[in-house]
């Protein structure tokens, strides 16, 4: 059996007792069940049960659930041991491993011995592994073992501050994986997070949050299960990757990179919630020049629609006006638009440009952020007249 040796003051506590009966009801239920009532609370605090009375001294070690900080061990109570005695009784008894969660952050690192332990906490059929390494510098990054890459049980995988071996003539194959959170980790070849993503036939929900010093040349998402995607790149900005997204089922995505190289999305599902926070790479001195690469690409070929884009929000420059319109017509749909501008456009300007259709039929509310000019109230007649689903406007200054 394994033995305690978590370094934790041990209190003798109540029994929880029926009122006036004084039966021990809850000690009173099977093993199975008091075992799923452990699993919900950290080894820690499992362990601190085995003082009750004989019938919970050794319930703890039943329990599927590893869930250690290495906070908890003191002096000469090494982790590493608890570990090992706490699998080996597994294996003695037939039991697996189902959820495996470690706080790690200790100075001394030993790479084989502790790929070693995770290799063996892979292998007892491991559904749920989270490794949280709280330590930043790079030479502490921990490292994965290779089973991992054919992990068949594993349904949720959540690491921080780790290192993706590139797997070789490996074959990878995750099954089961629903959701994997990867955030400080460093992938050791370009291709070994596609290759994760797409041995993963039911993935659910992917967040990537590539530690500064990572150097993929290509984020890529392609997935036909994936329902929410979630980037987010803290990169240098002289190492910009480029991101390609293909996931039709996609319900939810969020990406946040300083400057990425190239953003493509080829599909998405038709009603996703998407937010896109990137820098486009011109010249700080002239932040106008996006608003007119869009102007120019709308006269070399149409501008992709957007039908199911319903509230935006904009913030344009001196020079956008023009491009406006011609934006707002890919938006056939729209119903809440809220618009800062530097200026308020003359009404020479706005004459000589198409009213979009989502003004014409479907824009509901309006709120205009711009400077107080007397052209402002020309503007907002502008909108009023031509807006006529519009329930609700607001006028506002800069």
């Amino acid at each position: 059996m394994a033995r305690t040796s978590l370094n934790t003051p041990l209190s003798k506590k109540k029994f929880i007792e029926s009122e006036g009966s004084g039966k021990d009801w809850l000690s009173d239920l099977p093993c199975h069940l008091l075992c799923r009532i452990l699993s919900k609370l950290s080894t820690k605090e499992s362990v601190r049960t085995s003082v009750l009375s004989p019938r919970w001294s050794n319930l703890w070690s039943l329990v599927s659930v590893l869930d250690l900080d290495f906070q908890d061990f003191k002096g000469d109570h090494d982790m590493g041991e608890f570990i090992d005695s706490f699998m080996e009784s597994h294996k003695e008894l037939g039991l697996k491993l189902k959820r495996f969660n470690l706080f790690y952050a200790v100075t001394e690192h030993f790479h084989e011995v502790f790929v070693w332990r995770l290799n063996k906490v892979v292998k007892r059929g491991v559904c749920d592994l989270t490794i949280q390494n709280m330590v930043d510098v790079d030479e502490a990054l921990v490292r994965m073992p290779l089973s991992l890459y054919s992990c068949a049980t594993l349904v949720n995988l959540i690491l921080y501050c780790v290192v993706f071996d590139h797997p070789g003539s490996k074959s990878v194959s995750l099954p089961s994986v629903k959701k994997m959170y990867f955030e400080g980790v460093k992938f050791d070849g370009h291709s070994v997070l596609e290759t994760l993503i797409s041995s993963c036939p039911v993935l659910e929900e992917l967040t990537v949050i590539p530690h500064p010093e990572d150097y993929l040349e290509v984020i890529s998402v392609r997935s036909q299960s994936l329902e929410s995607f979630r980037l987010e790149s803290k990169r240098f900005e002289c190492d910009n990757p480029n991101v390609e997204i293909d996931a039709p089922s996609l319900e939810f995505m969020s990406i946040c990179d300083n400057k990425p190289e190239t953003l493509k999305i080829h599909r998405i599902g038709p009603f996703a919630e998407v937010t896109v926070d990137v820098e486009f790479d011109v010249e700080y001195d002239d932040p106008s020049e996006i608003t007119k690469s869009i102007d120019e690409y709308s006269k070399v070929e149409p501008l992709p629609p957007f039908s199911n884009l319903f509230r935006l929000d904009a913030s344009l420059v001196e020079s956008s006006w023009e491009v406006l319109p011609s934006f707002l017509g890919c938006c056939m749909n729209l119903d809440s638009l809220v618009l800062e501008l530097d200026r308020v456009p003359e009404m020479e300007e706005i004459k000589l440009s198409p009213v979009p259709q989502c003004v014409l039929s479907s824009l509901d509310f309006l709120q205009l952020k711009t400077p107080s000019t007397p052209s402002k109230m020309k503007l907002a007649t502008y909108f009023r007249k031509n807006c006529t689903a519009l329930t609700k406007m607001l006028l506002s200054g800069r």
